[in-house]
C-alpha cells in the first residue's frame, strides 16, 4: 500500500466517523453573548447543516434558523465536515460623527469568527458580532469568478406581530402588520421588517455594508419565515464578502438610537481628506408638489421665498435640461449659471435634478464618464448638489453606482440626494455628502397617512434617513391629519435635507412659521419616551445644542402627561404647537422645570410639538428671528 492509498483510506475513514457521529445526532454549537450579556446568538452544526438562534435575554428572537448561501452551484452551510471557532478576547468599542438622530454614534461588541470546512472541499467564514443593541454576521470566502447568491432564513417565533412593507425595489408601498405565523405569501418586503416581542420587546432586520452587491429582499418562504432575496445577479471574484446580515434588538428607544448599520460600514472615505466642513445639512425649498412648472422665473422666485423663509436650499427638480433662450442664444446651462448667480445674492443655493438613465431625450449619468463630466459642469457653475432618480432597483450594478457616484461627487464638492432608490445601509457613515435618500412611502406617492406616519419611525426609519418631503398645509394633502400632526412629522422623520412638499406661500402665513421652520435637520440626541407604541403613536425628545424638541403623532385621539426629567436644572420656556380642532393648530407659550410634567392632548390623526429654551438664554430668540415676518405677495396666476 503507498503513501496515497493510506491517505485515501484515512480520509474515508474520517469522513465515515463524521457522518456516523451526526446521523448519531450529536451536536456542536457555539454562543457569542454580546458585552452586557443581555443578547445572544446560538450557532449549532448537526447533521451537517449550520443553524442559528437569537435571544434577548429570555426572549426568543429568531427560532431555529439556516445560515447558508451558494457559490456558483456550490450551496455552503449543508455539508460541513469541520467547524474551526475563534472568539475575540475582549470588547470593542467604537465612536464616530453621524448626521440623523443623533450626532455620535456609540457601539459596543463581543467578535467571534468560524472557519468551515465543506464535505466537498470548499472552505469558507462567519464573522459575528454579538452587540449590546443586536447582532451582525456574514459570510467570507475566495473564490475565482462566480454568482452569488445569499439563503440565509430567519425564523420567527409565533404570536408575535411583524410590520413589513412589500416593494423591495424602490420601497414605496405602505407598512401592514401581520401574526409572525401568517406572514403574507410570496411576498418580498424591503427591509427593514419590525417585529413586537411583548414586554416593550422589539427587533428589526435588515443589512448594513451594501455594496457591489445585489440589495437583501426577505422573501416570505413560510407562514412564518423570510429568506433572504437578492436583487439581480451578483457575480464575484477573488475576496468575497456578503453585506452584514442585522438584527436590531431593543425596546423603542434603542431601536430608533441604533448604529449597527453604520458600524458594520466603512469609516469616513479618505476621499475627504477628515474635512466635511463642507457639507451641510438643511432645509430646501421645492416647486415639484407645490404645483409649480420647473421654469426659470418660477425657479427664481422659489430662491426669493427661500430666502426669505430662511431656507438654504432650492432644488430644480425635473425641466430645467430642456430650458432655452433662442431669443438670446442661451441653453439649459447658460440658464441654470444665471439662477446659480441669482440665488447666490440671495444666500441661496442650488440643488439640480438628474435622472440615472437615459429619460425625455437627455442622457442619463449611468457612467462614470458621463456622470463625471455632468459634475464637473456643476461644479464649474457653482451647483451645490444633485437629486438622482429612477434607479427603481437594487441590484449589484445600483449599489455599486452609489458608492461610486458618492465617493466622485465628494471630489467635486457636490451633496447628493438619491431619490426612486432603496434603504439606506450605511454608506452615509463612509461618504456623509449623501444627505437623503427616498426608498419611502412619502408625499411624493400622495395623501399624508396618518396610519404609516405612526409607523415610521419605527419601521423604514431605523434603516436611516429618508426623503419623505414633509410638512404640506394644502388640506387635499393633508389626508386628514392635523396641521400640528404635518408640523411635528418635520422633527421626527430623519432628513439632513429636509425637501419641503408645500407650498412657501403657506408657510409664509403661517402663524407657527418661527417654530416650524428652524427644527433642526440633524441631532445632538434623540430619545423615544413614553406612551409610544408602534403604529399608535410615537413621541420624542430632541436635543441640539441646548434647545430641546417634543414632538407627537398619533392616529387615534389621546392624551399624556411627559416627564420632562431630560431637561437640565432651571425654568424653560417651552412654546408649543396643539391639536385646536379642524385641523386646525393653537399657539401657546408655557414655563416649565424639570420635575414637571408636559400635557399632550392630540385629536385624531394629531400631533403636538413643543420646543424648550433656558430662561435667559437668548440662543433660540436669535435664531428665530432669522424668519423674517414680511409677507410678500406673489401673484400665483402668472407662476
Amino acid at each position: 500500500m503507498n503513501n496515497l492509498q493510506l491517505k485515501l483510506i484515512i480520509t474515508l475513514c474520517l469522513t465515515l466517523l463524521f457522518n456516523f457521529a451526526h446521523a448519531k445526532g450529536e451536536d456542536k454549537s457555539l454562543t457569542l453573548h454580546s458585552p452586557s450579556k443581555e443578547v445572544r446568538i446560538d450557532i449549532s452544526w448537526k447533521n451537517q447543516e449550520l443553524t442559528y438562534e437569537i435571544y434577548f435575554g429570555e426572549t426568543l428572537i429568531l427560532q431555529p434558523s439556516k445560515m447558508k448561501w451558494k457559490i456558483g452551484e456550490t450551496e455552503l452551510g449543508k455539508s460541513i465536515q469541520q467547524v474551526q471557532l475563534k472568539k475575540g478576547n475582549k470588547i470593542i468599542q467604537t465612536s464616530y460623527p453621524l448626521l440623523g438622530n443623533h450626532a455620535t454614534a456609540h457601539n459596543r461588541y463581543q467578535t467571534a469568527e468560524m472557519t468551515i470546512s465543506e464535505i466537498h472541499g470548499q472552505e469558507w467564514k462567519i464573522e459575528l458580532r454579538a452587540y449590546d443593541t443586536g447582532i451582525a454576521f456574514r459570510y467570507l470566502t475566495e473564490s475565482g469568478k462566480s454568482s452569488v447568491s445569499d439563503l440565509t432564513t430567519f425564523c420567527l417565533p409565533a404570536g408575535k406581530t411583524c410590520w413589513l412593507q412589500s416593494n423591495a425595489k424602490y420601497y414605496e408601498a405602505p407598512y401592514k402588520a401581520f401574526p409572525t405565523n401568517n406572514l403574507p405569501e410570496k411576498v418580498v418586503a424591503g427591509p427593514p421588517v419590525t417585529i413586537r416581542y411583548g414586554n416593550k420587546i422589539y427587533a428589526a432586520i435588515s443589512e448594513g455594508g451594501l455594496k457591489n452587491f445585489g440589495g437583501m429582499g426577505l422573501e416570505v418562504i413560510s407562514p412564518n419565515c423570510f429568506r433572504s432575496h437578492l436583487e439581480g445577479q451578483t457575480i464575484l471574484e477573488g475576496h468575497i464578502a456578503t453585506p452584514w446580515r442585522i438584527l436590531m434588538i431593543g425596546n423603542l428607544n434603542s431601536l430608533v438610537n441604533n448604529d449597527i448599520i453604520t458600524d458594520v460600514s466603512d469609516p469616513l472615505s479618505p476621499i475627504f481628506k477628515n474635512d466635511i466642513s463642507w457639507i451641510e445639512p438643511g432645509n430646501c425649498v421645492w416647486s415639484w408638489l407645490a404645483g409649480y412648472s420647473v421654469s426659470l422665473e418660477n425657479m427664481k422666485r422659489f430662491t426669493d421665498w427661500g430666502a426669505e423663509l430662511g431656507i438654504k436650499y432650492n432644488l430644480v427638480d425635473e425641466g430645467w435640461s430642456h430650458w432655452e433662450d433662442k431669443e438670446h442664444g442661451k441653453d439649459c446651462w447658460d440658464m441654470v449659471a444665471e439662477l446659480v448667480n441669482y440665488s447666490k445674492s440671495k444666500g441661496v443655493k442650488i440643488l439640480l435634478w438628474k435622472a440615472y438613465p437615459d429619460r425625455k431625450g437627455i442622457e442619463g449619468i449611468q457612467t462614470s464618464e458621463r456622470r463625471r463630466r455632468f459634475f464637473q459642469k456643476c461644479k464649474d457653475l457653482g451647483v451645490a448638489g444633485l437629486k438622482i432618480d429612477f434607479f427603481d432597483c437594487e441590484s449589484q450594478t445600483v449599489t455599486r453606482y452609489y458608492e461610486e457616484t458618492l465617493k466622485e461627487a465628494a471630489e467635486f464638492g457636490l451633496v447628493i440626494n438619491f431619490h426612486g432608490s432603496n434603504k439606506p445601509t450605511g454608506l452615509n457613515r463612509t461618504y456623509p455628502n449623501e444627505l437623503n435618500r427616498e426608498g419611502i412611502l412619502g408625499l411624493e406617492y400622495g395623501e399624508s397617512s396618518a396610519q404609516q406616519n405612526v409607523l415610521l419611525p419605527f419601521t423604514r426609519y431605523l434603516a436611516g434617513h429618508g426623503d419623505y418631503t414633509p410638512l404640506p398645509l394644502q388640506r387635499e394633502w393633508m389626508g386628514g391629519t392635523s396641521e400640528a400632526h404635518q408640523i411635528a412629522t418635520t422633527a421626527l422623520f430623519t432628513s439632513p435635507l429636509r425637501c419641503y412638499g408645500g407650498r412657501p406661500e403657506d408657510y409664509l402665513k403661517h402663524p407657527a412659521k418661527n417654530l416650524f421652520l428652524n427644527i433642526p435637520t440633524t441631532w445632538d440626541e434623540t430619545r423615544v419616551l413614553s406612551g409610544s407604541e408602534i403604529g399608535e403613536c410615537v413621541i420624542t425628545a430632541h436635543r441640539k445644542g441646548n434647545v430641546w424638541y417634543v414632538a407627537a403623532l398619533t392616529n387615534k385621539a389621546c392624551k399624556h402627561k411627559i416627564d420632562l426629567s431630560f431637561l437640565s436644572k432651571g425654568k424653560w420656556q417651552a412654546e408649543i404647537v396643539s391639536d385646536a380642532g379642524n385641523q386646525e393648530c393653537r399657539l401657546s407659550k408655557m414655563s416649565f422645570t424639570r420635575t414637571d410634567v408636559l400635557p399632550i392632548s392630540m385629536v385624531e390623526k394629531g400631533g403636538f410639538l413643543a420646543c424648550f429654551s433656558q430662561q435667559g438664554d437668548n440662543n433660540l430668540v436669535q435664531s428665530l428671528n432669522k424668519i423674517t415676518s414680511i409677507q410678500t405677495k406673489f401673484n400665483s396666476n402668472n407662476l
